[in-house]
């Protein structure tokens, strides 16, 4: 036999073992696993079970993807099995259209929750020009490691997908289980890890920008991989990002409390620092420079006039106020954090 290469990364360092069910090999470099002579399983005979599908598991795949799914989103799911994903999604999105793939006997069953459903792989009715739509967020969960040819599958994805759109998978993670360290079910072709799942999507330029591990099917795959991936783009961003956030609406003359490196490193890039007066630090050194081509000066002159203070540091925000209420105690100066400027409130 000739030696293997890793179809996800090409790295000749691979080990193979055999299971029950056959021969498979590893990538010592991205960690995928994958079958080598896989036997033939035909999906068209075999009704798919709706298998992960109580409501608390379809709510914490909803609440994953739900940020990507914008209000009037356009949908596809790729092996909807028999549709209770596209039917929880439909209950707790704004989502206009939901269409859906499966090639199983079970899209009968979940043609009711959809728009439209299909019966033929993507790849080939985009080359028979039978799918017309395009998608803001395609969803696959459970569908990547049983296709033989995974990367062709997500160029297909990627054709469908509109611009600023995003796709969510899952597989399992490994074997998909901790006490189990091989997943043989003979339906599975490979084995991803962490590694090779993020090396696929940017084989096609696609970036991963959300992942979770631990994300549970069932008892067989209570270890889950779950990404969103999206098209990569050279990064873009607006100068006034930060400086027309609602809490400086209607601020002029705004005093920004610490010239040090957040200015360079975050004002600079995404503040219009024609809206500030001057900076505060009480770094002696900095006083009498320039920042941002505004001057630096000293905490005494804040002065008694009501003002807006941006205070400028994340690690010394709450000394920085303290040192702002000592010196204003009559004041009634409006202080905005940074750090209430840039939090995403992700977490």
């Amino acid at each position: 036999m000739a030696p293997l290469s890793c179809i996800i990364c090409g790295n000749s360092n691979i080990t193979s073992l055999e299971t029950a069910i056959g021969e498979r090999a590893y990538c010592g470099s991205c960690f995928h696993g994958w079958r080598i002579n896989p036997a033939n399983y035909t999906y068209s005979k075999t009704a798919m079970c709706a298998l992960g599908t109580s409501a608390g598991r379809l709510a914490k795949q909803i609440n994953f993807f739900a940020p990507f799914a914008h209000p009037g989103a356009v949908v596809l799911e790729i092996g909807c099995a028999t549709g209770e994903l596209a039917a929880a999604t439909r209950s707790a999105l704004q989502i206009a259209r939901y269409e859906a793939i499966e090639l199983s006997p079970a899209g009968t069953i979940a043609k009711p929750h959809l728009d439209r459903l299909y019966d033929q792989p993507l790849r080939a009715m985009l080359e028979n020009e039978k799918i017309k739509s395009r998608f803001d967020l395609i969803l696959m969960s459970h569908v990547l490691e049983h296709l033989e040819d995974p990367a062709a599958e997500l160029v297909a994805m990627k054709q469908v997908l509109k611009p600023g759109g995003a796709i969510f998978l899952e597989v399992p993670n490994g074997s998909g289980n901790r006490k189990l360290p091989i997943d043989d079910n003979r339906s599975h072709l490979h084995f991803f890890s962490a590694g090779s799942l993020t090396r696929i999507l940017a084989n096609t330029t696609l970036n991963v920008i959300a992942a979770a591990t631990d994300a549970r099917l069932d008892s067989r795959y209570a270890d889950s991989l779950q990404v969103i991936a999206s098209p990569f783009q050279t990064p873009g961003w607006s100068k006034t990002t930060l400086s027309d956030h609602p809490a400086l609406a209607g601020a002029s003359d705004i005093i920004v409390w610490g010239a040090g490196s957040l200015a360079e490193e975050i004002l600079a890039n995404f503040f219009d620092s024609t809206r500030i007066d001057f900076f505060i630090d009480r770094d002696q050194a900095k006083q009498g420079t320039l920042c941002l081509g505004r001057p630096v000066r000293g905490p005494n002159s804040l002065g008694q006039l009501p003002r807006t203070v941006l205070v400028n540091s994340i690690d010394f925000a709450d000394a920085i106020v303290a040192d702002i209420e000592n010196l204003s105690s009559q004041t009634n100066h409006t202080l905005v954090r940074i750090g209430d400027l840039i939090d995403s409130g992700d977490r």
